[in-house]
């Protein structure tokens, strides 16, 4: 045979077919549009989700780093010299403290010196402004507005160049009045109530870069992304001492997980975009069967037929993908930064709304979207090819199961809207797919933003919605501490409207002396952890003279015994506990198991000195010596809620309020939490804060709040909380718009089939209400699809991004109001696509249109 070039022919066919066809064309057009729009969409806000996330790490840090490592030896800083994973190490390192100014008793200022990387390099991003310079002279400090404000100096106004006296501490404890000279102030995120000093000052403080309890040493990486393993393997590297730790960031520490739930979703999103783009070829073809074998009578080939379907998808496809990509241009740059701001967030508080945008989402979207095509147009193309001339002549759908049925039992609307939902099987399960696809990705979006959000974030590490502390009890001279958190206090507290609960936590100095059994053993693992003295060089003091080695007993009231229980690994007997015959003691990160301390008894004495131990003004009680107490230790726990004021070497020990007050009378409340009968009441807290002021000691208590912590997680967050909403908006959107493309297709299909029920006396209500019935019948199963497969992949893809081991749990109000909005959409969209078919002409017209 002779060759015959025929591509023009089919070109000029391809076109002709899609203008004579304008509704299917545009609703084809309309899915790939949409499909290239979601990826875009998902990709470019996701993109900018993802940098807002990092920009939050980054600034609840306090700086961009990889990894933190406490203290370095010349050994292991020459690994880090030498490895090539390793950008840049900065260093921050502990100075002492400021104890006290003649303005604040309590100020508990901590000084610390950064390096000039950590300044430059890792801190900038974490900064919003400086004015001023970073120290150079011994006597220079680098200020914050929260650190003036501890020491007591808000209403001094102090600057650059303008100095004040304070009582600092070394760190071998010796205390001196020193005078410090501010060059510089900054503003922005991390710890702020600390003094920066120069390098000069650091040299004379007692510390060395080498010590856990000074040298902090951050890395940055130039790898993004480390495995598990790696990150073990780059630990054990490192050869760490006993008393070192070395852990990693968010972003690298959780990097892949991350991305892969990251992946997760867009994954979900490439399906709604196959589902789509599929159902709408595949009604397309099936529409159009007869008119392929009309082809095949006039001697087209099944070659050629393919050769013309591709070309209709190509044009479709580049049409779609064109509209998709400028509609996704206009809502991620233009729609998101309005829908931000109509949420009532302004830029002089969370920032700029700066969309990301990288030129790989466009090839990313381009190549996805067409991939889809390609693929979802692969088995409606082959199911035109192999249609005969003959089948074609008379072809309508033929649907599944079988071809003559029984007479069934009930309302007969029910059971024809349930006879169609599962005749065609593949259709109805292509519907409710994509359906609940585009469901399950909303669903997954808001969950794991109610997980990021400012409240849920602070409610993870705090109960409570306030702490107050008695800062007295932070002085070393123990004649210096003041019941401020007295009864009276405590009651006017409680009485103060809003207040649901108050639990004071009680503090007593102790001995724990010394013994072979526990003592003994927990002293050795206490200094081979934190000293860098040997045990065997101060056991003998210790034996003789334990009052040297102090440190608490702590009590707690029954309503704090279940929420310490949480915190211990094995289970406690409430009843020895409040009794007084059992304890729980901190940890205080030793390699202690429940099974090496359970069952032991520690031994707790009277602390008998009044004043400094060692120090000549000191005051021996010789009748605290005989006062001591024993308690079985039940287990071990993490929590430092429960913990006093001051760290010690000998354990701290948490036993009942009780057992505190049987066993001295010479006890404090080092603390008290607060909880609201309403989380984050601002009237509340106004309140209890107005008590606080009207002190005469209000400037003894500290405080950390629930609502200012979420103000600053808040701060720290930009707007990234919003444009996650609105990117849970645009999917829902998206979804919704999938939904009706694919319903209109299918009820076009149906339309033959419903105009011949009209003809056999079936009345237009009746229509109605079995469509509207079948809209129920696809909500429900897209819902039970969502509730078991989409809950099951939105749990795995929190966890593997929940590095902060919030709980999991489903957003109530987002969810009840999309399934009302899904449901509304499932019964409505048939109803009004069947009232435009109805004006396409009579009965009679549509039984014998061909579509």
């Amino acid at each position: 045979m002779l060759a015959n070039n025929n591509q023009s022919v089919i070109r000029r066919m391809a076109k002709r077919s899609l203008v004579s066809n304008k509704r299917r064309t545009i609703i084809m057009a309309l899915a790939v549009a949409l499909s290239a729009f979601m990826l875009f969409s998902v990709f470019t806000v996701g993109i900018t989700y993802f940098k807002m996330y990092r920009l939050q790490n980054i600034r609840l840090s306090g700086g961009d780093f990889d990894a933190i490592m406490y203290g370095m030896t010349e050994e292991q800083k020459k690994k880090c010299e030498e490895n090539p994973d390793i950008d840049q190490i900065g260093i921050a390192a502990v100075a002492g403290s400021v104890l006290s100014t003649d303005y604040d008793n309590t100020a508990n200022v901590g000084c610390v010196w950064l390096d000039e990387v950590y300044w430059n390099d890792i801190m900038t991003s974490a900064r919003e402004w400086v004015k001023g310079t970073y120290p150079q002279e011994e006597n220079e400090v680098m200020v914050t507005k929260e650190a003036l404000e501890s020491c007591g100096f808000e209403e001094l106004g102090l600057g650059i160049g303008d100095t004040f006296r304070a009582l600092w501490q070394d760190a071998q404890g010796n205390q001196s009045q020193r005078e410090f000279k501010i060059s510089g102030i900054w503003e922005g995120y991390g710890t702020k109530n600390v003094f920066y000093v120069s390098r000069a000052f650091y040299d004379q403080c007692g510390y060395e870069l080498s010590e856990v309890a000074s040298g902090r040493y951050f890395m940055t990486f130039h790898k993004d992304f480390w495995t598990q393993e790696e990150q073990e393997t780059f630990i054990d590297s490192m050869n760490l001492e006993k008393q070192q730790s070395l852990f990693f960031s968010v972003e690298a520490g959780y990097s892949i997980p991350i991305v892969l739930g990251l992946a997760g979703i867009a994954l979900v999103t490439c399906l709604c975009a196959y589902l789509l783009i599929y159902n709408i070829l595949y009604l397309s073809v099936a529409g159009n069967v007869r008119y392929y074998g009309l082809l095949q009578t006039i001697g087209m080939t099944g070659r050629q037929i393919g050769t013309l379907m591709r070309r209709q998808t190509v044009i479709i496809g580049g049409i779609g993908i064109s509209a998709g990509l400028i509609l996704g241009t206009g809502v991620s740059f233009f729609l998101i930064p309005s829908i931000v701001r109509f949420l009532g967030v302004r830029a002089e508080e969370a920032g700029p709304i700066e969309i990301t945008f990288h030129p790989a989402v466009f090839a990313l979207t381009i190549f996805l979207t067409a991939l889809t095509v390609w693929i979802g147009s692969r088995k409606p193309a082959r199911l035109a090819v192999s249609v005969s001339p003959m089948e074609a002549a008379g072809y309508r759908p033929v649907y599944g199961g079988k071809s003559v049925r029984k007479t069934g039992k009930g309302k007969l609307l029910w059971r024809m809207a349930l006879q169609q939902f599962t005749k065609d099987k593949k259709k109805s399960a292509v519907i409710i797919l994509s359906l609940a696809a585009g469901f399950s990705v909303f669903l997954c979006l808001v969950t794991l933003i109610q997980s990021q959000g400012p409240r849920t974030y602070v409610s993870n590490f705090m109960d409570q919605d306030m702490e107050i502390e008695n800062d007295t009890m932070s002085r070393a001279d123990n004649r210096q501490w003041k019941n401020i958190l007295d009864e009276d206090f405590l009651k006017q507290l409680s009485d103060t409207e809003g207040v649901d609960r108050v639990s004071p936590v009680l503090a007593a100095q102790i001995t724990v002396p010394w013994e072979p059994d526990f003592a003994d053993m927990w002293m050795q693992e206490f200094y081979a952890t934190w000293m860098y003295v040997p045990y065997e060089d101060e056991i003998k003091e210790y034996k003789e003279h334990p009052e040297n080695f102090g440190s608490f007993l702590v009590g707690i009231t029954e309503s704090d015994f279940d929420y310490l229980a949480e915190f211990v690994d094995t289970e406690l007997d409430k009843e020895d506990f409040m009794a007084g015959k059992t304890c729980v003691l901190y940890r205080d990160s030793l390699e202690f198991t429940d099974a090496d301390v359970r069952g032991k008894t520690v031994t707790c004495g009277e602390y008998p000195v009044e004043g400094l131990a060692g120090e000549p003004d000191a005051v021996l009680k010789p009748e605290a010596l005989s006062n001591t107490r024993s308690f079985e230790i039940a287990g071990l726990t993490d929590e430092r809620y429960f913990t006093g004021p001051m760290s010690g070497y000998p354990p701290m020990v948490i036993v009942s309020d009780q057992a505190v007050r049987e066993f001295t009378d010479q006890c404090y409340v080092s603390k008290a939490a607060v909880q609201y009968a309403e989380s984050y009441d601002e009237e509340t807290e106004s309140a209890v804060l107005a008590l606080m002021d009207e002190s005469p000691d209000a400037r003894d208590f500290s405080y950390t709040s629930k609502i200012d912590e979420a103000k600053n997680v808040k701060k720290a967050q930009g707007n990234m909380m919003e444009v996650g909403i609105g990117v849970a908006a645009i999917l829902a959107f998206i979804g919704i718009l999938n939904y009706i493309n694919t319903v209109i297709g299918s009820i076009q299909s149906r339309g033959r089939e419903l105009a011949s029920l009209e003809s056999i006396g079936m009345t237009e209500r009746q229509i109605r209400r079995m469509l509207m019935l079948e809209g129920l019948l696809t909500a429900a199963g897209s819902l039970l699809l969502v509730g078991t497969l989409g809950l099951a992949v939105t749990y795995g893809i929190y966890q593997s991004m929940n590095y902060m081991g919030a709980e999991f749990y489903v957003p109530f109000w987002p969810v009840a109001v999309m399934t009302v909005l899904m449901i509304l959409i499932c019964v409505l969209i048939p109803l009004a696509v069947r009232r435009v078919l109805v004006r396409d002409g009579s009965i009679v017209e549509r039984i014998r249109a061909v579509e």
